[in-house]
């Protein structure tokens, strides 16, 4: 196997599918005009009352920590409309949820508290946040009329992942490409089915997403294994001598330059970037059941946090309309809300259509019984060589 610490050693943070906005910047919603520090979207009676005092309780505070994607867009556009809508500052911080969670249990074993609120992936979130009972339930938080209404989400409510019901807020749904090709290396018509990813030809010629870390290269990686089966994994993640990064810039890289015909796990992001300058396609691959995943769209509030009353503040705008449309465009991904559009910044073909039928990577028994495992399987291949 082709696994060289060059390629593993440029580390880019990951969660689930992260698809990171970099190239959609550009087509983000403008944020939204200033208004006053406690203005908030219409209601009416106590439910207002109860909004407008928990906006006061959170200027207060004067400041939210929150940890999401590493996306440039995410680091300033994130605070900037935060700040707009509520005059709240946030100290933003960008990464992956494995390092945050090292970080957190290190600093709660010193009985430190530093972050209010996640945004990211299921696979630490399930597999960690959960289990150490970091948490603090969010459904109980939610209290907007446009972010409760029933008639906005598909499943008849706010979707919770976790087996509770009440913790962990999924807010994005996006059908999840394979990966890309170099369509000057290799034409689509040759691979048609994943048998063809183990062509003698193309031995040498792949490179994946780290399919043993959280990410794009896991989010096929798993599908292949259930569908197919942990031989055919093995003949292609080893067999074929597939070179690995952590980095999504450099996998888009590769693909676009030419150092590898197939990139899997390559993200819709970062390959926009050479939209009209490179020969590139999405891999498309008949006999893989179409993926979603929810990008770094897992919304968690942390127990203890600093700043809880901004905390539940950010929680009930990121869920509203604006904050998801915002948010969509930064993370690349589509809002589960119905009433958003993500089409502004999102390729039609990668937004689910109602009662379709899709491989559910964000699914909570998947992701812990399945997912995880698989995850330590890669990774057993990787020490193998």
């Amino acid at each position: 196997m082709q696994y060289r610490r060059r390629d593993v050693l440029k580390l880019g943070p990951t969660v689930g599918l992260g698809l990171l906005a970099v190239a959609f910047g550009a087509c983000a919603p403008a944020a939204p005009a200033p208004i006053a520090a406690t203005a908030a979207p219409a209601q009416t009676g106590s439910a207002n009352a109860q909004w407008d005092q928990l906006v006061a309780a959170a200027q207060k505070e004067g400041k939210i920590v929150v940890s999401g994607p590493p996306a440039p867009d995410a680091r300033t556009k994130l605070p900037d409309a935060f700040k707009q809508r509520f005059n709240i500052d946030m100290d933003y911080l960008a990464g992956n949820s494995s390092q945050l969670a090292s970080r957190i249990e290190s600093e709660r074993a010193a009985g430190q508290y530093t972050i209010d609120l996640s945004l990211g992936g299921p696979d630490t979130v399930y597999g960690t946040f959960l289990p150490n009972k970091w948490l603090d339930p969010l459904k109980p938080a939610l209290m907007l009329p446009e972010v409760v209404d029933a008639k906005v989400w598909p499943t008849g409510a706010p979707w919770f992942r976790d087996p509770g019901g009440d913790t962990s807020l999924q807010i994005f749904n996006s059908i999840s490409p394979i990966g890309y090709i170099n369509t000057s290396m290799v034409s689509p018509e040759e691979l048609r089915t994943s048998d063809d990813l183990l062509k003698p030809q193309f031995k040498g010629k792949i490179a994946s997403y780290d399919p043993s870390v959280n990410g794009g290269g896991l989010i096929f990686g798993s599908v292949l294994y259930v569908t197919r089966g942990a031989d055919i994994a093995k003949q292609l993640y080893q067999g074929q001598q597939v070179a690995y990064t952590r980095d999504y810039q450099q996998i888009a890289d590769w693909v676009a330059h030419g150092s590898y015909a197939i990139g899997i796990g390559a993200t819709p992001v970062f390959m926009a970037q050479y939209q009209g300058a490179a020969p590139t396609a999405q891999l498309v691959l008949s006999d893989i059941k179409t993926i979603v995943a929810g990008g770094f769209g897992i919304v968690s509030l942390w127990n203890q946090a600093p700043h809880p009353s901004a905390a539940k503040v950010f929680a009930n705008w990121i869920a509203s309309k604006e904050g998801a449309s915002i948010y969509g465009a930064i993370d690349g991904s589509a809002p589960v809300r119905t009433d958003v559009d993500a089409s502004g910044w999102l390729d039609r073909s990668l937004i689910p259509k109602p009662g379709g039928d899709y491989f559910d990577t964000y699914d909570y028994k998947y992701v812990v019984e399945q997912r995880q495992p698989i995850s330590r399987f890669y990774d057993g291949l990787k020490q193998q060589g």
